[in-house]
């Protein structure tokens, strides 16, 4: 099978496993999925960095950050924060070198912290999910459909030579009106605003996860899921997204 349609099953299995995982799990077991996913991207981090950094040690690590990802989403962030330094030091002492402590609090940052949003964000209200998924999806969608066919102007060639900005401007018109409908749909009129941002920095995300990629020569974070890499592929753009909506709903708590 070509990549293209093992990718587009894939996405859609991937796509009604998490619609039914946000509709029909209790809040306390959704969380603690969040959880394992996070130690998986926390392990995908750890990975691309040990080629450039070997001994970081990406299972124990990841380890590290489901714990770090439950304090999160059920106790203190700063209980999360204490583990990550604590367990980062532990490691990097071994070496003697700054760029050890660097890499290990990253990768327990970006993976523990940013996926564990998506947990919280559920917690405040699982429409919002619905939202959040909308934008970031329709997002890629157009962005992938325009940029194949009109895309010319490189949007980051170094980063991911693929993307043009015909792309990414279509991804973001098609991820503010997709989301915007999802939004009236469901009846969150406020939701205009974190929609707005998360068309914009789903993007950034997306580049985000390909510079640490191209640091160390990797395509993808990892191989588990067919047609679309790692975990860390599939969700890069989706939990900068949730981030910002993570942020506006709990400022306006």
């Amino acid at each position: 099978m070509s990549d293209l349609p093992k990718r587009f099953i894939t996405g859609f299995i991937l796509a009604l496993i998490g619609i039914f995982a946000v509709l029909y799990i209790p809040s306390p077991l959704f969380k603690a999925g969040i959880a394992i996913i996070s130690a998986v991207a926390v392990w995908e981090a750890t990975r691309l960095l040990d080629k450039k950094y070997s001994g970081l040690e990406p299972v124990l690590t990841a380890v590290t950050g489901f714990f770090a990802s439950l304090s999160v989403l059920f106790l203190t962030p700063f209980l999360s924060i204490l583990i990550i330094f604590l367990y980062s030091f532990y490691v990097a002492h071994k070496y003697y070198r700054i760029e050890y402590l660097t890499s290990l609090t990253f990768s327990l940052v970006y993976g523990s912290f940013f996926v564990s949003s998506i947990g919280l964000l559920h917690e405040i209200d699982k429409n919002l999910l619905f939202v959040l998924f909308a934008t970031i999806w329709s997002e890629d969608i157009f962005a992938y459909l325009i940029g194949k066919s009109f895309g010319k102007h490189k949007l980051a060639p170094t980063l991911s030579p693929k993307k043009t900005w015909e792309g990414a401007i279509g991804g973001f018109l098609g991820a503010i009106v997709i989301g915007g409908f999802t939004a009236y749909s469901l009846k969150i009129y406020d939701a205009y605003i974190p929609i707005f941002i998360s068309a914009v920095l789903g993007q950034i995300g997306d580049l985000f996860e390909s510079f640490i990629k191209r640091q160390v020569g990797e395509k993808d974070s990892s191989n588990l899921i067919p047609g679309h890499g790692g975990i860390l592929d599939r969700i890069d753009a989706l939990i900068f997204g949730s981030v910002v909506f993570l942020i506006f709903y709990q400022l306006r708590c």
